[in-house]
C-alpha cells in the first residue's frame, strides 16, 4: 500500500467510521537533557532523571504501529544523549556498538513507520539521520541564551553550520520574554544555507503562567508572522492554522488532538496531547493543534504544510 493510500484509508476510517487511530506518535525517549530551558516541563535531574531502553522503545514503536500510526517523532530531553550500552542493545548493531539514536530512526524503517523526526536543541553534533529534524531556536543570541542557558545558541550555530542533513528545520516556543525576536529567528532561517523551514508554538503553561504571551499581544505576533508568509519566509505553519491560534477558544472545543498519541518519558501510553490531562487547553498555543484541526477538514493549507515539511527542499513560499 503506497503511503498516500494508507493516508486517504486512514482519513476515511476515522472521519467516516469514526475510529481513532493517531497518525503520528511523539515517543519521549529520556527526560535527560544538557539545558534547563525556562519554558520546559520534561527535564528531570538525579534520580528521577529516566532513560528507557532499546526494548522498551521497540514495543512502544510497535504499539503505535499497531494501533494506525506512522510517522514517529523522538524527543527528549535531547534524544542524541540516549544510548542503551546493555549487551542486548549491542547485538543490534552492525558492529556491537551501543544503541544510539539511529539505531531507533532504523528501527523505525524496519517496522513500516513512513517517517521519522527527530527533535534537538543542536547542543551536541547533529548525527540523527531521521528524514526530518527540528531543531530549537528561541531568539538572538542574549534572549535564546536566557531562556535555554549561556553559550547555547553559538553551539546550536555551530552544529548547524556542521551539518548536512538535508532537511534542518527550527522550531522556536514563543514567551512574553522572547516574543520580540521572532523576526530575527525568521531572518536567520530564511537566510541560513542549511535550514529550510521554520514553526512556532506559544507558550503553554503547565507549571506556570509567567511566561505566558497574552491573547493581544499573540495576535499582534501572528500579524507578523503572516505579513512574512506573504514575503516568501519559509514559515510552516499554515496561515488558517495562525488565524485559529489567535485565540485557544477558536479551536480547542474542535480539537483532534488523538491524532498524535504520546508515549512519555516514564512509559506513560496517551491517546492525546499531554495538555488535556494537564488542563491547560484553554491556553493551548501548539501549532500542531490547530493543523490537526483542519487536517479534520482536509483544509488545503494545512495539507499541503503537513505534505512540504516531509521533503528535504526549501519551500518557495
Amino acid at each position: 500500500m503506497s503511503e498516500m493510500l494508507y493516508y486517504m484509508r486512514w482519513f476515511f476510517s476515522c472521519k467516516l467510521l469514526g475510529r481513532r487511530k493517531p497518525l503520528q506518535s511523539v515517543i519521549f525517549i529520556t527526560d535527560l537533557c544538557n539545558l534547563r530551558c525556562q519554558h520546559c516541563n520534561v527535564v528531570k535531574e538525579g534520580p528521577a532523571a529516566r532513560t528507557k531502553t532499546l526494548e522498551q522503545i521497540r514495543d512502544e514503536l510497535q504499539y503505535c504501529y499497531d494501533h494506525g500510526s506512522r510517522m514517529v517523532d523522538f524527543e527528549g530531553g535531547e534524544p542524541h544523549l540516549w544510548k542503551d550500552a546493555s549487551d542486548a542493545a549491542r547485538a543490534s548493531t552492525a558492529d556491537g556498538s551501543p544503541a544510539d539514536i539511529n539505531t531507533l530512526v532504523e528501527l523505525a524503517a524496519q517496522l513500516g513507520f513512513f517517517s521519522s523526526t527527530v527533535t534537538t536543541n543542536a547542543q551536541l553534533p547533529i548525527t540523527a539521520n531521521s528524514d526530518l529534524i527540528w531543531i530549537s531556536i528561541d531568539g538572538s543570541e542574549a534572549t535564546h541564551d536566557e531562556q535555554r542557558g549561556a553559550g547555547s545558541y553559538q553551539r546550536a550555530l555551530a552544529n548547524i553550520d556542521k551539518c548536512q542533513h538535508p532537511n534542518l528545520n527550527v522550531n522556536m516556543t514563543i514567551t512574553n520574554r522572547n516574543w520580540r525576536d521572532f523576526h530575527s529567528v525568521a531572518n536567520l532561517v530564511r537566510e541560513h544555507p542549511h535550514l529550510n523551514r521554520m514553526s512556532f508554538s506559544f507558550y503553554v503553561p503547565y507549571d506556570s503562567r509567567e511566561l505566558l504571551v497574552p491573547l493581544q499581544l499573540r495576535s499582534q505576533i501572528i500579524d507578523t508572522a503572516l505579513q512574512l508568509k506573504r514575503e516568501g519566509y519559509p514559515l510552516m505553519n499554515s496561515a488558517a492554522a495562525l488565524d485559529l491560534l489567535r485565540d485557544p477558544a477558536r479551536f480547542v472545543n474542535r480539537r483532534q488532538c488523538w491524532i498524535s498519541n504520546f508515549i512519555l518519558a516514564d512509559g506513560s501510553r496517551l491517546a492525546t496531547c499531554p495538555g488535556e490531562l494537564a488542563g491547560v487547553c484553554a491556553d493551548c498555543g501548539f501549532g500542531m493543534a490547530a493543523e490537526e484541526v483542519l487536517l479534520w477538514s482536509l483544509h488545503p493549507q494545512m495539507v499541503k504544510a503537513g505534505l512540504s515539511v516531509r521533503q528535504p527542499t526549501r519551500p518557495n513560499n
